[in-house]
């Protein structure tokens, strides 16, 4: 059996009702007669086998029915909004638009100060930052509504694919005035006595506790917190030390904050990614390899000396 075909005329009747309230502002919305819009809405509720609005007095009222429905026509829109976008984008010169979505600790400082440079080189370039939890950085890839991001714990998704994984090394943080700020690493052993700010709950901080508890070493936590940028803004007041992310420690270097290695290290683990089975436009995986380029500069700044570097 043949189903009954919806008439984008008819989608276009009911989201304006919908978003307008009555038939006259919708007919007014759509440039047409009332009347034509009334008959668009019996058309649908005819074509869908619903009953979309009910009688009120002078007006009329939305049916459960055409809450649901107006949900899914609001996605549909969203969605025609987006190739609208799109098609102006590549109108306009597509390799020089990019949109990136990137972790918390990455996309609030280090990813800004890269696009700002990005621009100097490419000033046609019309860069998106979007700094969300990794969860929704993948959600974000998976609906192509970034063109690569930047995650942590990247679990395995068919519409998600990694092109590079990136090992960074979890660095000290210290206030400015602090006895330790010369020392050019710290070991576990200087933790004994400190006034520790503990960045909980984490994997980082599970790391931590194992590296410490593998020396014999109890620091004196005096606060927790579950960001290493709250933890370095404590920091920066001269509450205590911490162990912190190579990208949350160098945003705190313009409070003052001093940055220092860990040794043994505490690896810090993030990938790029993007939408699986896709092309990117070429000057997507140049903004990669760039950005790879400047995350290995910040290594070897935090880690000068070490094995690799």
């Amino acid at each position: 059996m043949r189903m009954p075909t919806i008439s984008p005329k008819q989608v276009a009747a009911f989201r304006a009702v919908m978003l307008t309230g009555g038939i006259t502002r919708a007919a007014s919305m759509l440039h047409l007669t009332q009347p034509a819009v009334s008959r668009l809405i019996k058309e649908f509720e005819a074509t869908l086998g619903l009953r979309l609005f009910e009688r009120a007095g002078s007006g009329i009222v939305p049916t459960r029915e055409a809450s649901v429905m107006f949900s899914e026509v609001e996605r549909l829109f969203t969605g025609l909004d987006r190739l609208m976008q799109l098609a102006i984008e590549l109108r306009q010169e597509p390799t020089q638009t990019i949109r990136i979505a990137a972790f918390p600790a990455f996309g609030n400082g280090f990813l800004p100060r890269f696009v700002s440079r990005l621009r100097k080189q490419v000033p046609d370039c019309r860069p998106s930052v979007y700094s969300l939890a990794s969860p929704n950085v993948i959600d974000y890839v998976v609906n192509e509504k970034c063109d690569f991001g930047v995650a942590i714990s990247v679990p395995e998704h068919p519409l998600v694919s990694v092109v590079a994984l990136e090992t960074m090394q979890h660095v000290v943080a210290i206030p400015h005035d602090h006895p330790l700020r010369h020392r050019p690493f710290l070991e576990p052993k200087d933790f004994t006595g400190q006034a520790f700010i503990a960045i909980s709950p984490s994997l980082m901080h599970l790391r931590v506790d194992a590296l410490f508890a593998e020396h014999g070493v109890a620091p004196n936590t005096i606060a927790q917190t579950s960001q290493s940028t709250v933890a370095c803004a404590m920091i920066g007041a001269g509450m205590g030390i911490a162990v912190v992310d190579p990208f949350s420690a160098e945003d705190a270097k313009a409070n003052g904050v001093v940055v220092k290695p860990l040794r043994p290290a505490v690896s810090y683990e993030f990938a790029y990614v993007l939408p699986a089975k896709k092309e990117p436009f070429a000057f997507v995986t140049k903004t990669i390899k760039a950005l790879q380029e400047e995350v290995a500069c910040l290594r070897d700044a935090q880690h000068p000396g070490a094995p690799g570097h």
